[in-house]
């Protein structure tokens, strides 16, 4: 198992990638991005280990406030063939 400390810029970009294989406006998705990013990294800094599947998670949390298909991509990241 690989330890890899979280990247602002990591998870801003999975998002806008995400976002731009859904179709989303390039600048609604830098919006969504940035405010998810910064709730995701304020949420890990409480915990001493974080699991893919719980980043996953807490993203897909984040995301569902401001697009429920977006959501559904991170819920189901690594799951989908």
């Amino acid at each position: 198992m690989a330890v890899k400390k979280l990247s602002y810029k990591k998870i801003h970009e999975d998002i806008k990638r995400e976002a731009k294989v859904l179709g989303l406006h390039p600048g609604s998705a830098e919006l969504i991005a940035d405010k998810v990013t910064e709730k995701v990294l304020e949420w890990s800094g409480s915990r001493s280990m974080i699991t893919e599947d719980d980043l996953n998670r807490k993203l897909s949390e984040e995301l569902k406030k401001y697009n429920r298909d977006l959501a559904f991509m991170f819920k189901e990241k690594g799951k989908i063939i």
